[in-house]
């Protein structure tokens, strides 16, 4: 009784605010079907409600519907044959019926053959049925239980979408009771002994689980495990914000205004939803998170709005481990079905191998070839209108007319390079550059900007280059304007919000400083003008400015030895006896170097110490760890960059 007037009726009260049609069983165990329009209680699907809204949109030009009866029956023994399938097969395969529709042999009305039809209208999303349901029983016999009774069913045109739980705060931990329960009911609970607990088929129609105790609610997919039901904390588009809430307070009622609105919920279902494999033989079903949703809807809302691909622009300031490859890849997905912006020619802009291989089976998922520009010679492919995906490396954009810069600097020679000439010169390209700080200056960016000086450049990074040293802030590079807050970027997610919606995992660090100084000034100024009195004045200034003042500072023996000694104290206290390794962090192959040399010797001192302690209270497991160690100094790259 608690929780249906403390969460679950108030669940339904916020639907009814955003016009859904609401069935409120109240609480207890249902007894008619017809109730909750159906037949039977082990029918999962609304049958009448499916049929109807099918039939009403799908019309033919002059506005007439144009689906039999028969051929109604035929689609709803379709959308409901998954026999011998698994629960992700079932789900996929109707994501995409939904997507892309059926179809049947005949239009009977004009006489078109294989006509499609649509099982949901998303141009016109208010055409469709939105229906929830309260204490939605299904009957499982068979089962451990006789029957299931989730919590909410929302219904789009009569398909179970959404399943909510709610739990009251009588149970010690209800979100994690909520999901519990969900998995139970869609027989996917991990110590369920191989035995059927709930009735799959509800799930199969699933964009995403709600779980809730009134003010704390996440969502997630079949495919997601507890630490995978996110948040939903902001309402975006801005003009359904029609709730005032407190920051991180009241998340049923943000989730509910930002993810069940019906547009929203559409757009999710259309757009912003993928089944992903993250290893090999292994897919999961994704549903973008909120700042996903957001800063793609913020993008579009750019380039709509500026007038000229300066302003159209921006930076996305996203933390790392935020998913901006999915961003990239959920915007291509919405660019696609808007009609004045489908044409758009895409190129993804990369400055690491890793991150092309990566980013290329990342935009796999836009549904579209990608065509990967492997050679400098071949930047002219983008010259073309086509509005198709491609991806480069920001390398290609450096280059001599003559000889690649490559065998230029293996002969000892510095390259003189020369500007590009422009190779597309169409408003009509979007520039997705990714880690955007580091390709943001020098020849490479200025040749990628001279080559398509007219694109769209949207940088994504989790780092921008904002403070007052930086010559040119990222922000200043690649344009967009100014919001109401005042805020250059287009959308900005940062470490500490991402970390507040569990999307990261918070550092953890004991700050330590070196107080060093030097002993002898005179001295070092005399033996400096000794050693490089060969040299120009400038030159003497300019080794001074870069290694006599900084990194002869950080790689002093003095200076690194003492740290080590610190390091290897702290290490076999607080992080051997957890079985971790560790890693340090040098300025250069030197310092590299010699920090392994003076933490080996740590090493070795500490197992002296440690040995010379008396039986009682020497440790011999520590010991023994602490002889198996190894240092090994590693070193990145030695490439130009």
């Amino acid at each position: 009784m608690a929780e249906y007037i403390d969460v679950e009726k108030p669940f339904l009260d916020k639907l009814r605010q955003l016009q859904w049609t609401v069935i409120d069983q109240g609480f207890g165990i249902p007894q008619e079907p017809e109730k909750s329009l159906r037949e039977n209680f082990k029918q999962v699907l609304l049958p009448k409600v499916f049929k109807n809204t099918i039939k009403s949109i799908n019309k033919t030009a002059d506005g007439k519907e144009w689906l039999t009866d028969k051929q109604l029956d035929e689609i709803f023994f379709e959308i409901q044959n998954f026999a011998g399938k698994s629960l992700h097969e079932a789900n996929k395969e109707i994501h995409r019926l939904l997507l892309k529709g059926t179809s049947v042999f005949k239009n009977e009305l004009t006489g078109e053959q294989n006509p499609t039809v649509r099982l949901i209208e998303f141009r016109n999303w208010d055409k469709n049925s939105f229906i929830a349901i309260n204490q939605f029983r299904i009957n499982t016999p068979g089962s451990t239980k006789t029957m299931i009774i989730p919590d909410i069913v929302l219904f789009l045109n009569g398909m179970p979408v959404v399943v909510i739980e709610a739990k009251d705060l009588d149970v010690a931990e209800p979100l994690s009771d909520a999901y519990l329960q969900i998995t139970r009911y869609a027989n996917t609970r991990e110590d369920r002994f191989k035995v059927n607990e709930g009735e799959e088929k509800l799930f199969h129609y699933n964009i995403f689980s709600i779980i809730t105790y009134g003010t704390e609610a996440r969502a997630g997919t079949i495919s997601a495990e507890f630490d995978f039901y996110n948040n939903w904390v902001d309402i975006f588009p801005e003009e359904y914000r029609t709730i005032e809430y407190p920051p991180n307070e009241e998340r049923q009622e943000v989730l509910i205004h930002g993810m069940l609105n019906k547009e929203i919920l559409v757009d999710i279902l259309k757009h912003f939803t993928l089944f992903m494999e993250i290893k090999k033989g292994v897919e999961v079903k994704i549903v973008a998170r909120y700042n996903q949703f957001r800063a793609v809807g913020k993008i579009i809302r750019n380039i709509r709005e500026g007038r000229t691909p300066l302003e159209k622009g921006g930076v996305v300031w996203h933390t790392q481990g935020s998913g901006k490859s999915l961003t990239m890849v959920f915007l291509i997905r919405k660019l696609r079905s808007q009609d004045d912006l489908k044409d758009l020619k895409i190129i993804f802009i990369v400055d690491r191998t890793d991150l092309e291989d990566q980013l290329s089976e990342t935009a796999i998922l836009t549904g579209e070839p990608i065509h990967i520009i492997d050679k400098r010679n071949q930047l002219n492919e983008l010259s073309n209108d086509n509005g198709d995906v491609n991806m480069v490396m920001i390398h290609k954009f450096l280059v001599d007319n003559k000889v690649t810069a490559e065998s230029l600097i293996a002969a000892g020679i510095v390259p003189k390079f020369e500007k590009f000439e422009p190779i597309n010169n169409s408003e009509r390209i979007l520039l997705l550059i990714d880690e955007a700080h580091r390709t943001q200056g020098g020849d490479m960016a200025d040749n990628l900007f001279t080559a398509f000086r007219n694109a769209i450049r949207i940088g994504f990074t989790g780092t921008p280059l904002i403070t007052e040293r930086h010559e040119i802030k990222t922000h200043e590079r690649f344009g967009g304007k100014l919001d109401k807050n005042g805020e250059p970027w287009i959308d900005f997610y940062k470490f500490d919000k991402a970390v507040a919606d569990r999307a990261t995992v918070e550092i953890k660090y004991i700050g330590k400083v070196s107080k060093d100084k030097l002993e002898d000034k005179e001295m070092f100024d005399s033996e400096f003008e000794d050693m490089f009195k060969q040299r120009t004045q400038a030159e003497r200034e300019e080794i001074q400015r870069r290694y006599g003042s900084f990194i002869a500072y950080l790689e002093s023996i003095d200076r690194v030895t003492e740290i080590s000694n610190d390091i290897i104290e702290h290490y076999s206290k607080e992080i051997l006896v957890n079985g971790f390794k560790a890693q340090v962090v040098a300025s250069s192959i030197v310092g590299a170097v010699t920090y392994k040399k003076c933490l080996e010797q740590a090493i070795q001192n500490k197992i002296a110490e440690l040995k010379s302690l008396p039986d009682e209270l020497r440790d011999d497991e520590i010991i023994k760890q602490l002889e198996f160690l190894k240092v090994a100094a590693v070193v990145s790259g030695l490439g130009n960059n």
